[in-house]
């Protein structure tokens, strides 16, 4: 008689299959704050499969990039269900016609304001959100807003110390913008750091007036996005690690295109350079808001984040993600560099994200 062959069931199954439990022994209406690269996917049709097989559901995401993960793991899991309507956090209100059994909201910190009134509009029985770096701030307002709360929480030291996740170790790299090099300012040549300081002193008397400073805002981050000065200093890191293999996330692509690396991006259309590199060809590659979810790339040596805005949510899940990368290092850590400019405007961006990690493990240069 042929003996019945015994499957193992990884650590990261069985939180997968438990956190499942949870959502559903909560009134299946709450949020999972489990870490980025557990497995939220995995824990969702683990829900999926305790339901009825023909239910109505809604899941929500802020980019395509994230449908393609779903539909990829629900193929793997064979799980199957011909009523799904998927959409994006922007086109959430083009559904509040419809009537769903259980909304799922992917990545739900990342809901605007905007968002979150369409999605209170949903006719639906059952909301499952789903995050990996939730800030205190953003789980207060699911929670009023939504009434949403968070049933349950895997953090990120939790994951390293079950070997779910890879260890890490940050570094953060400064350096004041550039004072030297003039550039064209609507007419004006002036250095980015003059048009920064013009910037700040125009928005600090705005705020004074009661006035709107969204704009300017936007256009002082813009001058950190394309500043020179954290371009050198990144220049600097890939060619003190030249022989190591290194993936840069910019947050423009005149920058990406700059550093003299191979670059892949919206505007540049060589799939091939992106998909070699990932494959474990060459040693640089630069991206732009690419190349960070859904991504399996051969073992790096190390990450930089040369930009990052003022959403720290943001940044943590990208440092969350590029620990979730495979390292060929002596230690076996996520080496990862973080390029900062001397502003207390951007360092005050980044401390909110550092907030999430341990302090332990971040040093600063």
């Amino acid at each position: 008689m042929a003996k019945e062959k015994k499957t193992s069931i990884s650590l990261r199954d069985k939180r997968q299959a438990e956190f499942a439990e949870v959502f559903l022994k909560h009134g299946k209406f709450g949020i999972l704050n489990l870490c980025p690269r557990f497995g939220k996917i995995y824990t969702t049709i683990n829900i999926l499969e305790k339901l009825d097989k023909d239910i109505n559901i809604l899941i929500a995401y802020p980019d395509l990039k994230i449908k393609e993960a779903w539909e990829a793991d629900f193929k793997t899991r064979k799980y199957k269900n011909p009523h799904i309507t998927y959409t994006t956090h922007l086109s959430i209100k083009k559904h509040t016609g419809g009537v769903f059994d259980l909304v799922i909201l992917d990545e739900i910190h990342l809901l605007s304001e905007a968002q979150i009134e369409a999605v209170k509009e949903l006719k639906c029985v059952s909301v499952l959100g789903l995050t990996g770096t939730l800030a205190s701030n953003t789980e207060r307002t699911l929670n009023e807003e939504l009434g949403l709360n968070v049933l349950a929480t895997y953090p990120i030291e939790q994951a390293i110390a079950e070997g779910v996740i890879t260890d890490y170790e940050i570094t953060v790299i400064t350096t004041p913008l550039d004072d030297l090099t003039k550039q064209n300012y609507k007419g004006k040549l002036k250095t980015e750091k003059k048009q920064f300081d013009a910037y700040g002193w125009v928005i600090d008397k705005m705020e004074r007036q009661g006035k709107a400073t969204m704009f300017l805002r936007l256009a002082r981050m813009r001058i950190i996005q394309n500043s020179i000065a954290k371009l050198k200093l990144t220049q600097r890191l890939l060619q003190k690690h030249k022989d190591e293999r290194v993936l840069v996330f910019c947050g423009v692509t005149s920058i990406a295109d700059s550093l003299g690396i191979p670059v892949y991006h919206s505007k540049a259309g060589d799939k091939e350079v992106f998909e070699d590199f990932a494959n474990g060809e060459g040693n640089h590659l630069a991206v732009v808001k690419i190349g960070n979810t859904g991504v399996t790339y051969k073992p790096l040596n190390r990450v930089i984040i040369n930009y990052f805005d003022s959403n720290g949510e943001n940044l943590a899940q990208k440092i969350n993600r590029c620990m979730a990368m495979e390292y060929n290092t002596p230690d076996k850590k996520a080496h990862i560099y973080i390029v900062c400019s001397t502003e207390e405007v951007e360092k005050k961006w980044l401390n909110k994200a550092l907030e999430f990690f341990d302090k332990n493990k971040i040093k600063y240069i």
